[in-house]
Protein backbone atom coordinates (compact mmCIF):
# COMPACT_ATOMS: atom_id res chain seq x y z
CA UNK A 1 0.00 0.00 0.00
CA UNK A 2 1.31 3.53 -0.94
CA UNK A 3 1.93 6.04 1.52
CA UNK A 4 -0.47 8.18 -0.12
CA UNK A 5 -3.11 5.63 -0.36
CA UNK A 6 -2.49 5.30 3.46
CA UNK A 7 -3.04 8.66 4.56
CA UNK A 8 -6.23 8.66 2.34
CA UNK A 9 -7.88 5.87 4.71
CA UNK A 10 -6.60 7.18 8.01
CA UNK A 11 -8.23 10.71 6.92
CA UNK A 12 -11.50 8.70 5.52
CA UNK A 13 -11.70 6.29 8.35
CA UNK A 14 -11.05 8.91 11.38
CA UNK A 15 -13.45 11.89 10.18
CA UNK A 16 -16.31 9.85 8.92
CA UNK A 17 -18.96 8.50 11.21
CA UNK A 18 -19.61 6.29 8.51
CA UNK A 19 -19.59 2.37 9.11
CA UNK A 20 -19.51 0.94 5.61
CA UNK A 21 -16.38 1.93 3.50
CA UNK A 22 -16.09 0.59 -0.12
CA UNK A 23 -12.96 -0.09 -1.38
CA UNK A 24 -12.88 0.76 -5.75
CA UNK A 25 -9.89 -0.61 -6.85
CA UNK A 26 -7.36 1.55 -4.87
CA UNK A 27 -9.58 4.31 -4.02
CA UNK A 28 -11.73 3.90 -0.95
CA UNK A 29 -15.00 5.86 -0.34
CA UNK A 30 -17.68 6.22 1.54
CA UNK A 31 -20.33 5.59 -1.23
CA UNK A 32 -20.29 2.32 -3.38
CA UNK A 33 -19.30 3.12 -6.88
CA UNK A 34 -20.38 0.28 -9.13
CA UNK A 35 -20.92 -3.74 -8.81
CA UNK A 36 -17.80 -4.05 -7.98
CA UNK A 37 -17.97 -2.48 -5.12
CA UNK A 38 -15.88 -4.34 -2.10
CA UNK A 39 -17.25 -3.86 1.36
CA UNK A 40 -15.17 -2.51 4.18
CA UNK A 41 -16.77 -3.06 8.00
CA UNK A 42 -16.22 -1.14 10.93
CA UNK A 43 -17.25 -1.82 14.54
CA UNK A 44 -19.16 0.69 16.79
CA UNK A 45 -19.56 3.14 14.59
CA UNK A 46 -23.86 3.89 13.29
CA UNK A 47 -24.21 2.78 9.73
CA UNK A 48 -24.74 5.22 6.93
CA UNK A 49 -27.07 4.54 4.28
CA UNK A 50 -25.60 3.96 1.39
CA UNK A 51 -25.47 6.68 -1.77
CA UNK A 52 -24.24 6.30 -5.63
CA UNK A 53 -20.72 5.92 -6.80
CA UNK A 54 -18.57 8.86 -6.39
CA UNK A 55 -14.82 9.30 -6.57
CA UNK A 56 -12.53 11.72 -4.28
CA UNK A 57 -12.61 15.14 -5.62
CA UNK A 58 -8.66 15.00 -5.24
CA UNK A 59 -8.79 13.05 -7.77
CA UNK A 60 -10.85 14.84 -10.63
CA UNK A 61 -8.33 17.11 -12.84
CA UNK A 62 -8.24 20.45 -13.36
CA UNK A 63 -11.17 21.60 -15.73
CA UNK A 64 -8.91 23.65 -17.81
CA UNK A 65 -9.29 21.11 -20.97
CA UNK A 66 -8.25 22.66 -23.99
CA UNK A 67 -10.85 23.23 -26.76
CA UNK A 68 -10.01 20.91 -29.88
CA UNK A 69 -12.34 23.57 -32.08
CA UNK A 70 -15.33 25.07 -31.72
CA UNK A 71 -18.97 24.16 -33.67
CA UNK A 72 -21.59 26.46 -34.25
CA UNK A 73 -24.89 25.33 -35.84
CA UNK A 74 -28.98 24.96 -35.42
CA UNK A 75 -29.68 21.27 -33.20
CA UNK A 76 -31.70 19.23 -35.60
CA UNK A 77 -32.33 16.04 -33.12
CA UNK A 78 -31.71 14.94 -29.63
CA UNK A 79 -31.06 11.37 -29.87
CA UNK A 80 -30.90 11.14 -25.87
CA UNK A 81 -30.22 12.84 -22.78
CA UNK A 82 -26.54 13.41 -24.06
CA UNK A 83 -26.28 13.12 -27.42
CA UNK A 84 -27.65 15.75 -30.53
CA UNK A 85 -26.86 16.56 -34.31
CA UNK A 86 -26.07 19.28 -35.15
CA UNK A 87 -26.33 21.35 -38.72
CA UNK A 88 -23.21 23.89 -38.72
CA UNK A 89 -21.80 25.21 -42.25
CA UNK A 90 -19.71 22.33 -42.64
CA UNK A 91 -22.48 19.86 -42.13
CA UNK A 92 -24.27 17.59 -39.58
CA UNK A 93 -22.29 17.01 -36.66
CA UNK A 94 -23.10 14.53 -34.12
CA UNK A 95 -22.44 15.83 -30.41
CA UNK A 96 -22.02 13.53 -27.18
CA UNK A 97 -21.89 15.64 -23.98
CA UNK A 98 -18.49 15.84 -22.58
CA UNK A 99 -18.50 14.64 -18.79
CA UNK A 100 -22.18 13.65 -18.29
CA UNK A 101 -23.97 10.22 -19.28
CA UNK A 102 -27.88 10.55 -19.25
CA UNK A 103 -29.83 7.30 -18.54
CA UNK A 104 -29.86 4.81 -21.79
CA UNK A 105 -33.21 5.51 -23.75
CA UNK A 106 -32.13 1.89 -25.42
CA UNK A 107 -29.27 -0.19 -25.57
CA UNK A 108 -29.01 -3.61 -28.12
CA UNK A 109 -32.95 -3.43 -28.21
CA UNK A 110 -33.34 -3.41 -24.32
CA UNK A 111 -35.92 -1.65 -22.63
CA UNK A 112 -34.90 2.44 -21.62
CA UNK A 113 -33.51 2.95 -18.59
CA UNK A 114 -35.28 4.43 -16.12
CA UNK A 115 -35.67 8.33 -17.00
CA UNK A 116 -34.11 8.09 -19.98
CA UNK A 117 -36.84 9.29 -21.97
CA UNK A 118 -37.32 12.33 -19.66
CA UNK A 119 -33.68 13.06 -20.05
CA UNK A 120 -34.33 13.01 -23.36
CA UNK A 121 -37.75 15.24 -23.19
CA UNK A 122 -35.64 17.19 -20.89
CA UNK A 123 -32.79 17.71 -23.38
CA UNK A 124 -35.08 18.98 -26.22
CA UNK A 125 -36.48 21.78 -24.21
CA UNK A 126 -33.03 23.03 -23.45
CA UNK A 127 -31.68 23.05 -27.14
CA UNK A 128 -34.06 21.43 -30.27
CA UNK A 129 -33.81 24.10 -33.27
CA UNK A 130 -31.51 26.34 -31.45
CA UNK A 131 -28.64 28.03 -31.84
CA UNK A 132 -25.80 26.16 -29.50
CA UNK A 133 -22.26 26.67 -29.67
CA UNK A 134 -20.22 23.17 -28.67
CA UNK A 135 -16.54 23.44 -27.50
CA UNK A 136 -15.13 20.26 -28.66
CA UNK A 137 -12.46 18.19 -26.30
CA UNK A 138 -11.71 15.45 -28.53
CA UNK A 139 -13.88 13.07 -30.83
CA UNK A 140 -14.30 9.80 -30.00
CA UNK A 141 -14.44 5.92 -31.29
CA UNK A 142 -17.30 6.58 -33.09
CA UNK A 143 -16.64 9.77 -34.57
CA UNK A 144 -18.48 12.15 -32.56
CA UNK A 145 -17.43 15.68 -31.31
CA UNK A 146 -17.26 15.21 -27.95
CA UNK A 147 -17.95 18.83 -25.57
CA UNK A 148 -19.97 21.07 -23.69
CA UNK A 149 -22.72 22.84 -24.99
CA UNK A 150 -24.05 26.22 -24.45
CA UNK A 151 -27.36 27.59 -25.45
CA UNK A 152 -27.87 31.47 -24.91
CA UNK A 153 -24.58 31.21 -22.74
CA UNK A 154 -26.09 28.31 -20.54
CA UNK A 155 -23.69 25.64 -20.16
CA UNK A 156 -26.25 22.67 -21.22
CA UNK A 157 -24.06 19.85 -19.43
CA UNK A 158 -24.13 21.61 -16.19
CA UNK A 159 -27.93 22.03 -16.08
CA UNK A 160 -28.42 18.22 -17.34
CA UNK A 161 -26.45 17.08 -13.97
CA UNK A 162 -28.22 20.14 -11.89
CA UNK A 163 -31.62 18.80 -12.71
CA UNK A 164 -31.07 15.40 -11.95
CA UNK A 165 -31.33 14.30 -15.63
CA UNK A 166 -27.48 12.91 -16.16
CA UNK A 167 -24.81 11.10 -13.81
CA UNK A 168 -21.46 12.99 -13.84
CA UNK A 169 -19.71 10.75 -16.00
CA UNK A 170 -16.89 9.59 -13.49
CA UNK A 171 -14.59 7.86 -16.21
CA UNK A 172 -14.30 11.43 -18.04
CA UNK A 173 -14.70 14.17 -15.74
CA UNK A 174 -12.60 16.71 -15.17
CA UNK A 175 -14.93 19.85 -13.70
CA UNK A 176 -15.43 19.39 -9.86
CA UNK A 177 -18.19 21.54 -9.83
CA UNK A 178 -19.95 19.08 -11.79
CA UNK A 179 -19.71 16.16 -9.07
CA UNK A 180 -20.90 19.10 -6.57
CA UNK A 181 -24.12 19.71 -8.62
CA UNK A 182 -24.36 15.84 -8.75
CA UNK A 183 -24.84 15.92 -4.87
CA UNK A 184 -27.23 18.39 -4.64
CA UNK A 185 -29.22 17.20 -7.48
CA UNK A 186 -29.38 13.84 -5.42
CA UNK A 187 -30.14 15.50 -1.81
CA UNK A 188 -32.74 17.23 -2.86
CA UNK A 189 -34.34 13.95 -5.04
CA UNK A 190 -34.66 15.51 -8.02
CA UNK A 191 -34.93 14.16 -11.77
CA UNK A 192 -33.75 10.67 -11.68
CA UNK A 193 -32.69 10.67 -7.80
CA UNK A 194 -36.49 10.29 -7.32
CA UNK A 195 -35.86 6.74 -8.39
CA UNK A 196 -35.14 4.22 -5.38
CA UNK A 197 -32.62 2.08 -7.73
CA UNK A 198 -30.31 4.74 -9.90
CA UNK A 199 -28.59 3.08 -12.26
CA UNK A 200 -25.09 4.35 -12.74
CA UNK A 201 -25.54 4.25 -17.30
CA UNK A 202 -22.06 2.18 -17.61
CA UNK A 203 -23.79 -0.57 -15.10
CA UNK A 204 -26.57 -0.85 -17.06
CA UNK A 205 -24.90 -0.61 -20.20
CA UNK A 206 -22.59 -3.23 -19.23
CA UNK A 207 -25.30 -5.39 -17.84
CA UNK A 208 -27.47 -5.07 -21.37
CA UNK A 209 -24.71 -5.96 -23.57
Amino acid sequence: MTKLLAVAMILLFTTTACATVYKCGNVYTQSPCGTNSEIVEFENQPKQSTSLPKIPLSQVPSSNVKTLKTIEGKVIRVADGDTITVKSYQGKEKIRFAQIDAPETTHFGSAAQPYGKESAAFLRSLVSNKNVRVDVETVDQYGRNVGTVFVDGINVNREMVKNGYAWVYRQYAHDESLLELEKSARANRIGLWTLDNSIYPPDFRKKNK
